[in-house]
Order: structure tokens, then sequence, then C-alpha cells
């Protein structure tokens, strides 16, 4: 809806503008602006010549004093009439056969009476916004024929409309009734609205429907009932719907889904049904919206999924905040398209290794805030396509065995808020430079089996985010500090280990004890030439690989080995790889 809004100048006691003036600004939100105009006078420099102050003033002076303009409202151009003041108490009449719209928002106004719209009127465009309105008269607009859109929203002492108010309304595109106090609405009263494409009665107190309410509506494409006091919906409700393509019944109280409740709208691309009392889904409720992308159930008491079958051209599934504690295979089995999943908020716990496999197009995964303590070691197989996965604030302990080689565009993981203690040696090597990586809140033990993640960080910090919040939670002497504020000398190994998350194996006694590896790498370019330059020392093997992606996108792996002689350990190298 376009928005409307008017300018009244406040001129200073200086000659025009003098050294300032302002524009006061009142927007259809019923926000004020001023926008101060200054302009300051110099020895010998002249103000704002007056040809210029007076045009500007009879151009304002147009915008809101017209001869055809109502009292109390503006007008910007003889086609549209905004009226905002609380001291209007009736509809403007004798409007002027060229307005094709007018906006009436926050006035005194309390009823539309029969005779506010005369006879010839062309408006095409009508909205009463947040009045005062109780009741409308059922001839009130027999005499707008021509009207596209028309809006009575915002009128919480507005209980109903008579079933015959809209009866000459044939015309009609755009219908918005929200915010009202609508408890129920009359059968028929839609009958004639033929060429309705967008309906929106969100925002009321509605609790039922009659079954044939929306029957007529065959061109209507959005429907917008969120927000009410539904209970149920059976299959009558939307029966020939047949162009609908979005459908809102989000934030009601719908506890009862009849099987065949959605049958009538083959067209429909989106179902919102988040916020309900739904617990369970009739396993043939959606098999006939072939053509659904959308589907958000997020907020419902929903216990399992197991025999529903979702449409297979699915795109985007929400079940956040649920009560789902099992998943199955069975479940993603036709959904080839799904990108989006959003589990996050439930009861998971135990999750099957085949679970996902077939998601083959999936993008972005949620699992956060589960009941999860192990992640099966395939479980992302076959996910080349994802590139966001969260499983922040579950109870993860390891993550040994699990691989993103295959997530070539992996680019976000969120892995806080859970129980890791250390990271598996080279289980960050995928991920490049420009990544998202939040992994604080963890306990991590900083011993020997964090020098992977240490060295990782000093050299992708910047992938990682929030690290001063990395605390080390054993050994004590540790505990508190940042895991990127320690020396790589103070992450030791002193025989079996009881804090941390698998034991150390014992050195044995008669086994020289070496001093740990270290190394510092810098990234050169000469003349369009990249080089890696690696320092080592005290090392038996090294291996240095450098992943970078070339012009077509595509990850490109470049890897180079030292090994010194057997039985011994290299004091100092240097290894340079050039690119």
């Amino acid at each position: 809806m376009e928005t409307s809004f008017w300018f009244q100048l406040r001129q200073s006691e200086s000659s025009c503008f003098g050294k300032s003036a302002g524009l006061d600004i009142r927007i259809a939100k019923n926000q004020h602006y001023r926008v101060s105009l200054t302009k300051q006078v110099h020895p010998g420099q002249k103000m704002m010549s007056r040809r210029f102050c007076a045009a500007l003033l009879v151009l304002l002076q147009l915008c809101y004093h017209g001869d055809s303009c109502p009292a109390r409202c503006q007008c910007f151009t003889p086609a549209r009439v905004f009226c905002s003041d609380e001291r209007l108490t009736e509809v403007p009449r004798n409007l002027s056969s060229e307005v094709r719209e007018l906006v009436i928002m926050t006035t005194g106004i309390m009823y539309v009476r029969p005779s506010d719209f005369s006879e010839g009127s062309r408006l095409t465009k009508l909205v009463f916004l947040n009045n005062l309105l109780q009741g409308v008269s059922r001839v009130a607009f027999d005499k707008l024929s021509h009207l596209t859109e028309l809006e009575i929203s915002g009128n919480h002492k507005l209980a109903e409309l008579g079933s015959g108010c809209l009866k000459e309304l044939g015309n009609l595109t755009t219908l918005l009734l929200n915010h009202n106090h609508f408890h129920t609405l009359g059968s028929g009263m839609f009958n004639a609205l033929r060429k309705l494409e967008t309906l929106q009665l969100k925002g009321n107190v509605i609790f039922s429907l009659p079954g044939d309410l929306f029957q007529h509506l065959q061109r209507l494409r959005l429907l917008d009932l969120s927000l009410n006091m539904i209970s149920s919906v059976g299959r009558p409700l939307f029966r020939g719907l047949g162009q609908l393509e979005t459908l809102r019944l989000s934030y009601n109280v719908i506890s009862d889904l009849s099987p065949d409740a959605f049958d009538g709208m083959p067209r429909l691309r989106e179902l919102y049904l988040q916020g309900n009392k739904i617990t369970e889904i009739p396993p043939t409720l959606l098999s006939r919206l072939d053509h659904l992308r959308e589907l958000n159930l997020r907020g419902n008491a929903i216990k399992g999924l197991a025999a529903v079958t979702f449409p297979s051209n699915l795109r985007k599934l929400n079940l956040e905040d649920n009560q789902i504690s099992r998943l199955s295979p069975a479940t993603s089995q036709r959904l080839p398209l799904l990108s989006q999943l959003f589990l996050s908020k439930n009861q998971l716990s135990v999750l099957p290794e085949d679970v996902f496999e077939n998601l083959t197009a999936l993008e972005h995964l949620d699992l956060a805030e589960n009941l999860i303590t192990t992640l099966p070691k395939a479980i992302f197989t076959g996910l080349s396509k994802l590139t966001v996965l969260h499983l922040q604030k579950n109870n993860i302990s390891s993550l040994e065995g699990l691989s993103f080689e295959e997530q070539d565009e992996m680019d976000q993981l969120y892995l806080f808020d859970n129980a890791l203690q250390s990271v598996p040696e080279g289980f960050f090597d995928p991920f490049l430079a420009h990544n998202i990586i939040r992994l604080h809140g963890n306990p991590w033990v900083c011993d020997c089996r964090l020098l992977y993640l240490h060295d990782w960080l000093s050299f992708g910090s910047q992938t990682v985010q929030e690290v001063p919040k990395m605390l080390c939670e054993a050994p004590a002497m540790l505990r508190g500090q940042g895991v990127l504020s320690l020396k790589r000398e103070q992450l030791t190994c002193v025989g079996n280990s009881s804090y941390a998350l698998t034991a150390t194996p014992a050195r044995s006694e008669h086994r020289p004890e070496r001093t740990p590896p270290s190394g510092t790498c810098v990234v050169q370019e000469t003349d369009g030439v990249i080089s890696v330059q690696c320092t080592l020392t005290n090392f038996s093997q090294a291996k240095l690989e450098v992943q970078y992606r070339d012009e077509a996108g595509d990850r490109i792996s470049v890897a180079l080995a030292h090994e010194c002689p057997e039985s011994t350990q290299c004091i100092n190298a240097t290894a340079t790889l050039t690119l």
C-alpha cells in the first residue's frame, strides 16, 4: 500500500526562509519527522532568491489548499486524498470525480453511512485504517463499483460487516480486514467478489467460519487467517480455491485437522501453520499438495512424523519447537528437492545414520537445542550441497569420525554450547578462511589433545567467532583461561589424564620424550606468484597442504610432504610450496 504524507511549512521571522526553516512531515503511520533547512548568511552573500521562495511557497500551498481538497484532508494530486485528523468525525463528502484513492486514518469516524459516497464516484482504492469504526452500512459501498482495493483495518470496536455490504464490489481484487474485532463472518459475504486475489482477515477473534464462505473466490491467490481463534479446519472450508497459492493459518488454536482439509487447493505453494496446538499430522493431509514448496509447522506440539507423507516438491520445512523425539529415514524418502530443514528445539537424542541420506539438495540444516549426545559418522554423507549446519546447544561430546570433505560449499558451522572437550585431528581442514564457525561454550580440556585446535585457531581464528569465549575447563590450573591465549608448551599430557575425553596412552619409560613439534608459516605474493613457506621444528613427519578455489569456484588442494630418516627427529627444516 502506498504511503501518503503531507508537508507543512514553518517559516522563520526573517524574509523568505531567513536563517532557518523547517518542514514537518506526517506519514501514514502517524510518525513525525522534522527536516531543517539551514542557510548561513555571510557578509556580502545574498539570501535565497525571493523568486525561488515564492515558487516553493506556492507549490506547498497547492499541495494542501487546493479548492477541491476536503477540509481536514491533504491532497497531493487531484487523484489522491489523505485524511488523518482526530477531529474528523464523518467521511468527507462531495469528493471530486477525479479522486481515485482515499485514505482515512486515525480519525474520529465511528460509522460509514449510506450517503457517504455519492453516485458517480470513480474511487479505485479506499482505506479505513486505525479509526474508531463501530459500524458500516450495508449499502455504504453500493456506489463504488470501480473499487479494486478496500481496506478496513485496526478498528477494535468493529465486530461485524453486514453480509450485503460488499455485494456491488465485483471489481475488487484486494480486500484487507485485519485487526478488527470480528468473531465470525456471514455466509455468502464474499460471493460477489469473483475477481478477488488477496483476502486478509488476520488479527481478529474469529473462532469459526461458514463452510461455504470462500467457495466463489476462484481467483483467490492469498488467504490470511492468522492471529485468530480458529480451533479446527474441515474439508468444506477451502473447497473451490483452485488458484490459491498462499494460505496463512498461523497463531490460531488449531488442534484438529481433517485429513482432507486441504484437498481443494491443488496449486498451493506456501502453507503456514506455526503457533497452533497441533499434536499430530494426518498421514494424507499433505499428500495431494503437489505444488507445495514451503511448510511451516513451528511451535506446535507434534510428537512424530513417521506416517506423514510430505509433498515431493517441498523446498522448505520448518518443524522447530515441537516435541519430536524420533526421526525416520522414511520421512525424507520423497524429499529430493528439500533445501532447508529446521528441527531445532525438539527432543531428538538419537539420529539414525541414514536419516538424511535422501536429502541430496539440502543446504540448510538446523538441529540446535535438542538432546543429541553423539552423531553417527556418516550422518552427513551425501549432503554435498550443505552450506549451513546448526548443532549448537545440544550435549554433543565427540566429533570423532565426522567429516565434511564432501561439503565443498560449507559456509557456517555452529557447535557452541555443547559438551566438546577436544576436536579430532584434521577436523577443520576442509574449511576455508571465509567460513563462519562458532565453538564457544564447550568444556575444553586444554592438554595435548587440543594442540590441533590450538594451532588451527592460531592460523584461522578469523574464521571462528567468539574466540575469547573459548575457555579451558580442565586441567584445574588452566581453568577459565582462553584456549588461544595459551602457549603450545602449556598443552601437555602427563600419564592418564582422568579429566580428558579419552585416556592418553602412557609413554614408554624406555623411550626418550621428545620436544613437541612446532612450526610457523608465511604467505607471500611476488609478481602474481603465491608461495607458502613454513619453518618446522622437532618433527619426524610433516605435510603442508594448501587449499584454494579456482576461477570456477572448485576447491583445489596442493600438498607437500617431508619425512625425516627413520627413527630420528628433524631439528629444523623449511618447506616452500609455490602456487
